[in-house]
């Protein structure tokens, strides 16, 4: 195929048959001290290295490390098949086990950039990356260099850049929304639960002083479907783990399907909150989710526990607050990461006594959980819209 699918009508000329060596020479210029040291992520392309939270090892030597210029491409040997590359966005060093790309004149290297992304040039890298394992796989700057591409002329790489950078802009002013809106609801909670900022009655006068409640005074716990590696099967009752609460929502992805007898189980209602009672990972003890008309008729897991009760938008909201999570990581269990039904319903907390007073907060939260939903669903359209267009708008 020597054009994509789709084009901009302005460009007619197939794209010219060549090799990546042609677009690209391989740089070995070495660091220099006072520059920045970057790394190449598999998600965010390449970033300042003292941003990122993971502990890195000790830096190597400024004459060991590399130097990249603004507008280099930069990848990892050993995960660019994945797609670890990215562009430099300033002069910096960068490890010396990356391999630092110099693009030639007629080379846009943010056109590159994108075209790494789709699913064919991952498959190329893979193809050319050498290795006894997947694990183990290494992509040389030599081998590089022999993969054969079809190559559009500068000013149509320079529009499609264009392009696709003007879609990265209006997601990345989405996300930033998306994080100032879950930045306000935190400020807000706090405020509320602390009771520094009250809601009055409809009348205009104050609500009574706040008591002390357990979670039992709320909810009651639905125990969850115990099974085993045998009974997953193709059809059967679908079963919620906690691979299904995503950042406080319902995922539907990576459902369990289980053979067992239907009247054995207990089925989730509209409005349960799913909450993750055993873990590996004691960081997803206590996260919840709300479920949604879509679980209906789905079964949870052992390991996960339902609350059920008429106030249940109240509690989801109070099991948000960093009160909740420091009662449960004191409550974890010493040898297993895990919960019990009654140690959690005897949770205590400083709530309002009055019922109307616990809606109103209640209410003002999931107005804010409704907008970061709206643009959470906006983002990940437009993800869809970006993935699908890389697909068609490359060789």
């Amino acid at each position: 195929m020597s054009a994509p699918e789709i084009r901009f009508p302005e460009f007619k000329a197939p794209w010219r048959p060549t090799v990546a060596g042609v677009a690209f020479k391989h740089s070995r210029a070495r660091g220099q001290a006072g520059l920045p040291i970057y790394s190449v992520t598999l998600d965010r392309g390449m970033v300042r290295r003292d941003s990122l939270d993971r502990h890195m090892e000790s830096d190597a030597a400024d004459g060991q490390n590399l130097r990249a210029q603004h507008g280099d491409i930069v990848y990892n040997m050993m995960r660019m098949w994945q797609g670890a590359v990215g562009v430099a966005p300033e002069e910096c060093m960068v490890s010396p086990a990356y391999v630092v790309l110099r693009p030639t004149k007629e080379t846009n290297p943010q056109f590159f950039n994108y075209w790494f992304q789709t699913s064919r040039m991952l498959h190329k890298l893979g193809a050319y990356s050498h290795g006894l394992t997947k694990d183990r796989l290494r992509l040389y700057p030599d081998d590089f260099a022999k993969i054969p591409l079809h190559l559009p002329t500068r000013a149509e790489q320079d529009r499609i850049a264009a392009f696709f950078e003007d879609i990265d802009a209006k997601l990345t002013a989405l996300r930033e929304k998306a994080d100032g809106l879950r930045q306000f609801k935190t400020g807000l909670m706090q405020r509320l639960f602390s009771q520094e900022l009250r809601f009055t009655r409809d009348d205009g006068s104050d609500f009574p002083d706040w008591e002390e409640r357990k979670l039992r005074d709320f909810i009651e716990t639905v125990r969850g479907l115990s099974y085993s590696s045998g009974d997953v099967s193709n059809e059967g009752v679908a079963v919620l783990r906690s691979n299904n609460i995503r950042n406080g929502r319902l995922d539907m992805n990576d459902i369990v399907l289980v053979d067992v007898d239907p009247t054995k189980v207990n089925f989730v209602d509209e409005g349960d909150i799913l909450l993750c009672a055993n873990n590996g990972s004691r960081n997803l003890i206590g996260k919840t989710a709300i479920m949604t008309p879509y679980a209906v008729g789905m079964a949870h897991g052992a390991f996960m526990m339902i609350l059920r009760g008429p106030e249940n938008l109240f509690v989801f909201q109070l099991l948000q607050t960093d009160k909740f999570r420091s009662i449960v990581y004191k409550n974890l269990g010493a040898v297993i990461n895990s919960i019990n039904a009654s140690d959690l319903k005897s949770f205590s907390f400083n709530v309002p006594s009055d019922k109307d007073e616990r809606a109103k907060i209640a209410d003002a939260l999931i107005a804010l959980d409704t907008k970061i939903d709206a643009v959470t669903y906006q983002i990940t359209h437009m993800e869809t819209f970006k993935k699908g267009l890389l697909q068609k708008m490359f060789v």
